[in-house]
């Protein structure tokens, strides 16, 4: 009898220990949830951006949102990799998604960046302008997004120009572009690339 008196006293102990951790947690997650809605709110100001989807998300699921939010920063990573590429394959993989706000935002955010319209325009069209390297660089993007057979040869030549390192940051910019399309569109918040005009035309 002693033993499950005791037992039952432990149980009750962790629940009400439990219970507190769990009641102080709720604050601290308002305090975050607000610190990050306000944050949205200045992103889409500032770049004149629909961050509606991402609201939707945190209010249907925190948990969601901030999930997602660590996939965000991992999207934004630069260590080694130019500029001009990571816009270069950014843009290519938004472009094969079809999400026009998404494309015209990278584009917003490359010009930002310095980097220069003829390469994000030629992201945009098909590779048509691009220095037989940044072509390159194009046609490495378009073979991961769109699956396509990729020549052998081509990954280690880049990674002899290149680099592994920024190879692996173009793939995983590539990567991060991709999951905002895809969240748009499970969030029934997408918009097609033709319905956005002058996209550097």
């Amino acid at each position: 009898m002693k033993n499950t008196d005791t037992a039952t006293t432990t149980n009750t102990a962790t629940l009400e220990a439990e219970t507190q951790i769990q009641v102080q947690a709720q604050p601290q997650q308002q305090e975050r949830l607000e610190a990050a809605k306000a944050g949205l709110q200045a992103f889409g100001q500032h770049y004149d951006y629909d961050v509606s989807y991402l609201e939707a998300l945190m209010e249907a699921s925190p948990g969601a949102f901030f999930a997602f939010e660590g996939a965000m920063h991992a999207s934004r990573f630069k260590k080694a990799a130019p500029v001009e590429l990571l816009a270069l394959v950014k843009i290519t993989a938004l472009r094969t998604e079809d999400c026009g706000p998404c494309t015209e935002l990278s584009i917003k955010m490359g010009r930002e960046a310095g980097v220069p319209d003829a390469i994000m325009r030629g992201a945009l069209h098909g590779g048509k302008g691009l220095s037989p390297e940044h072509l390159e660089i194009y046609e490495f993007a378009r073979a991961v997004t769109t699956n396509e057979e990729m020549d052998p040869e081509m990954l280690p030549r880049l990674e002899a120009r290149w680099g592994r390192e920024v190879m692996a940051e173009l793939g995983l910019a590539i990567v991060g572009a991709r999951i905002y399309p895809t969240m748009k569109r499970a969030l029934g918040h997408a918009k097609s690339c033709s319905l956005i005009p002058g996209l550097l035309a």
